[in-house]
């Protein structure tokens, strides 16, 4: 079943019907917003020192060394499905030409 976003629709604007549009007075009109604030660093890019200092929790370094686990297991599968497909390539590059003389 597929994922419905829970939020409300965006009210419909019509542009093109003036006469829908409702005169109003210079009085009347409030003033426009300010459009909000956009973040304008990156989160990646950071510049300077860095803040932590001293030796790390040791909660910090139990899930980094659980993470660096996860990266060494992550580079040994893909290593093996590398090297098993370039085997591969080779068996079957011999039996072609075999075939295929």
């Amino acid at each position: 079943m597929a994922r419905r976003n829970r939020r409300a629709t965006r009210p419909v604007r019509h542009e093109a019907a003036p006469a829908r549009r409702a005169v109003t007075t210079e009085t009347t009109r409030q003033p426009p917003r300010e459009p909000a604030r956009t973040r304008t660093r990156s989160r990646l890019a950071r510049v300077g020192q860095a803040r932590a200092t001293g030796e790390p929790s040791p909660a910090l370094e139990r899930a980094a060394a659980l993470e660096r686990g996860h990266v060494v297991k992550d580079s040994r599968r893909l290593g093996i499905t590398v090297a098993v497909m370039l085997a591969l390539l080779v068996v079957s590059g011999f039996i072609v030409n075999a075939l295929f003389p």
